[in-house]
């Protein structure tokens, strides 16, 4: 019996189950209770939505059933809270681990005091030579300090009450997308745009950015 109580004292500091025993010389031991979490990891913040998502959970399969989050891969996202969140543009642009995100309608329609969304960690498997202009999704473009992403303004709630605001378009630093029905003054080639999505055009040229239709600007009324 004194085996058993030892026992239960030392598993049960294992994360990952509670471990019952019914006081009986013959308990095997088998831990029969729901499964603890251990320390979660801290949340991490979605390219995709901007929201701040939590990964894993320390579950011990041999130790009662465990959700399939538990065991998932955790992202490569940057963790939401830290240095870069409170950096102002100026700063997030020069600071090497960190990203611009802006507000897409914002940027391309204008009429907004800023269209400064935040800064926000680059993404922990970085990659400097990523192309912006065709990154089509947002994990893509947050892997370089080089890129912006800009985002919508959708406000929807998602299931943990949080406010997303979905991954749009993506362009070099510095570089604005234009708008869609900018006066063409340029011979150079269009970019190859997706259906549902036109060229961008800034001081009469193209400037690389596909606009997702949904996202363009009012056609200026004809004189």
């Amino acid at each position: 019996m004194r085996y058993l109580v030892l026992l239960a004292t030392i598993l049960g500091l294992i994360p990952g189950c509670v471990l019952v025993f019914d006081g009986h010389d013959d308990d095997d031991g088998v831990c029969v209770g729901t499964p603890e979490p251990a320390s979660l990891p801290a949340p991490q913040r979605n390219p995709d939505t901007l929201t701040c998502d939590s990964f894993g959970g320390g579950c011990d399969l041999g130790c009662g059933p465990c959700a399939e989050a538990a065991f998932a891969p955790i992202p490569t996202w940057g963790a939401c809270n830290g240095k870069c969140e409170s950096l102002t543009e100026g700063a997030c642009a020069q600071d090497p681990g960190c990203r611009v995100v802006k507000d897409a309608a914002c940027s391309i329609s204008g009429g907004c005091l800023t269209n400064y969304v935040g800064c926000f960690a680059i993404d922990l498997q970085s990659d400097p030579t990523i192309d912006c202009f065709a990154a089509t999704d947002g994990f893509t473009c947050s892997r370089s300090a080089a890129c912006t992403a800009y985002h919508r303004t959708t406000s929807a709630p998602n299931t943990i009450a949080q406010v997303t605001r979905p991954f749009a378009l993506c362009t070099p630093e510095g570089k604005a997308p234009g708008t869609c029905h900018g006066a063409l003054t340029c011979t150079q080639p269009a970019p190859k745009c997706p259906t549902g999505a036109r060229p961008g055009v800034a001081g009469g040229c193209y400037t690389g950015a596909c606009i997702p239709l949904d996202l363009c600007e009012p056609v200026p009324a004809q004189p």
